[in-house]
């Protein structure tokens, strides 16, 4: 099976040097992946729910959420192209042990867990890049903990807004944060209120432009540095 999905832990590679594909590749896992689609607001699966399958993102962005023990729906992550597999806890479990919804349109690679566990024991390089996965899962992880251990609301919202941005080339391209401000409010525990203020003064210093649901940073610097808080706007 060849597949467009250039960000599945699973993909071929072209060469030693890890160079990407410019059309299509290999997929290592192929007996266990179907392509599939989902329409904004769908959802993928609910906590609770029996497994039998991963997801891996190739377009959109996929909101992850708890049920809190007094009923509550707690954002509890995003999912967007790239290494993280969404489901990849239920992997050993019966159950998911939270809901995916597609915050956009998605596009994504469903992978089956019984023919995925059986290329594990037979394929060495498999193995290798299932645990790369989880490896990736802890460290978006621990950067989620760190962003909500942030005391300052300002550190906190610029810290998850970088979290957020897609790639690592710090470009002024924008990109779609699927949720709103109460979505933002709760997930940081912070109020509603707290989280427009610090937007606005960050749209009024330069710092990002937010119109309808985008998000393009116009200034990364001063964004780090609210991030980290040596710097301070009002």
């Amino acid at each position: 099976m060849t597949c467009r999905n250039c960000e599945c832990p699973f993909h071929e590679l072209e060469d030693e040097n890890l160079a990407f594909s410019t059309t299509d590749f290999n997929c290592l896992v192929t007996d266990a992946v179907k392509e599939i689609s989902f329409g904004a607001g769908e959802v993928l699966f609910t906590q609770g729910q029996s497994s039998s399958s991963l997801f891996s993102i190739s377009e959109g962005t996929v909101k992850i959420t708890c049920h809190s023990t007094d009923g509550r729906e707690q954002i509890v992550g995003l999912s967007s192209p790239g290494k993280l597999l969404v489901g990849l806890q239920s992997l050993d479990d019966d159950h998911y042990r939270y809901s995916a919804f597609a915050a956009t349109d998605v596009r994504a690679c469903k992978i089956q867990h019984r023919p995925l566990l059986a290329a594990v024991r037979h394929k060495p390089d498999v193995a290798i890049r299932l645990i790369s996965a989880i490896n990736a899962q802890l460290a978006y992880s621990r950067s989620l903990m760190l962003v909500m251990g942030q005391k300052c609301a300002a550190a906190k919202i610029a810290s998850f807004i970088m979290l957020m941005a897609p790639g690592k080339d710090h470009s002024n391209d924008r990109f779609t944060l699927p949720f709103s401000r109460n979505d933002l409010a709760e997930m940081l525990g912070l109020s509603e209120e707290t989280v427009c203020r610090q937007m606005a003064s960050m749209k009024r210093h330069g710092v990002i432009y937010a119109p309808r649901g985008k998000m393009q940073v116009k200034d990364w610097g001063q964004l780090r540095g609210i991030a980290e808080g040596t710097l301070h706007i009002h």
